[in-house]
């Protein structure tokens, strides 16, 4: 019966280990973008001028944009992966009072481009808008 135990045991521990691997890789993967910084400008999609400067924040696994925190978007979680046209990353940023924007971007060389869709919920109705990043690889300070 001991021995029972002990292979149940060790074919779930190996079980488990290779399960887990993907997720492991996947972990260090989505971590590529970590000490980059972005400046650029964050407008409504379709303007050609006006908006805010922005710095694009990616650190231990979070994203924050510096232009968004004045109104609570807290830094979030994100993801990336390498692609043939470069870096490709999403992030949600979360307001209490605000709503919720989703990142979705890619990095090519030292520029970054990303689409944000910001919906804020109400009793009555729902805001939905879509903005647009464009900047530089900032240089280290």
């Amino acid at each position: 019966m001991a021995g029972r135990c002990y292979s149940l045991f060790f074919i779930s521990f190996f079980l488990l280990i290779s399960l887990l691997n993907p997720v492991l890789a996947s972990d260090n993967q989505s971590a590529i973008l970590d000490g980059a910084v972005f400046e650029g400008i964050f407008r409504e999609t379709g303007a050609d001028s006006g908006g805010d400067d922005d710095r694009l924040i990616f650190q231990d696994g979070f994203f924050t944009s510096e232009a968004c925190l004045q109104y609570g978007f807290a830094k979030g979680p994100y993801s990336a992966t390498t692609t043939p046209d470069g870096v490709r990353f999403q992030a949600t940023s979360i307001s209490p009072s605000h709503g919720v924007m989703t990142w979705e971007g890619v990095r090519s060389g030292d520029r970054m481009s990303a689409d944000v869709k910001w919906v804020k919920e109400r009793w009555y109705w729902t805001t939905r808008r879509e903005y647009q990043f464009n900047g530089t690889l900032a240089e280290p300070e």
